[in-house]
């Protein structure tokens, strides 16, 4: 494959950031980071970053969520990643 990068973002269908948290802790693979250059399957809520630097009328939707993917197994990332959308 050319031209394809292992980083995206999607948004939940929430903007409750309990909610959103829920998500996040429901993940095994994925850990919570902002490196988007290694091997590891990260997940990262860009909400975390406007938190501390922005008023909240500038923070981001909290149901933004950007994943990097990284070298793990495809079926154990979908298969954590339907984990997390479950326990939301």
């Amino acid at each position: 494959m050319r031209g394809a990068s292992g980083l995206l973002s999607f948004e939940l269908d929430t903007g409750d950031l309990k909610q959103v948290s829920r998500f996040v802790d429901a993940l095994r693979l994925f850990r919570l980071g902002v490196s988007w250059g290694g091997y590891e399957s990260l997940v990262w809520l860009p909400v975390i970053g406007a938190m501390h630097r922005a008023p909240e009328e500038q923070w981001p939707n909290p149901g933004l969520v950007r994943i990097h993917v990284g070298l793990e197994d495809v079926d154990d990332l979908l298969e954590d990643l339907d984990r997390a959308l479950r326990a939301l």
